[in-house]
């Protein structure tokens, strides 16, 4: 077969040209097949980079939010903010009662 026979196409038009077509159908299939999977995959991608995106500014969020209670549950800030409310502190620190248990 020569190269000016194969720019003619003059295997899809000869007696034999049945396998020729399916090969040719079949080569199109593919083609089209891996097109799809490649969009496919950059689609998963590009999902992929959103939600780590959104994973970080999440993590971010919980951090920060993390910080603002431990700052909440300090000593400091709960005498602050019941002074604020006018609740009176005790002058003299609690008695701690230990029982024994036999």
């Amino acid at each position: 077969m020569s190269i000016w026979s194969i720019i003619k196409a003059e295997y899809l038009i000869n007696e034999n040209a049945t396998k020729n077509w399916l090969f040719v159908l079949m080569l199109i299939v593919m083609g089209l097949t891996i097109i799809n999977l490649s969009h496919s995959a950059d689609a998963k991608v590009k999902e992929i980079v959103r939600l780590n995106k959104e994973i970080k500014a999440l993590r971010s969020e919980y951090v920060e939010l993390k910080a603002k209670v431990m700052k909440r549950k300090m000593a400091s800030d709960v005498i602050n903010r019941l002074k604020a409310e006018n609740f009176v502190l005790p002058k003299k620190p609690p008695v701690k009662i230990v029982v024994n248990e036999k």
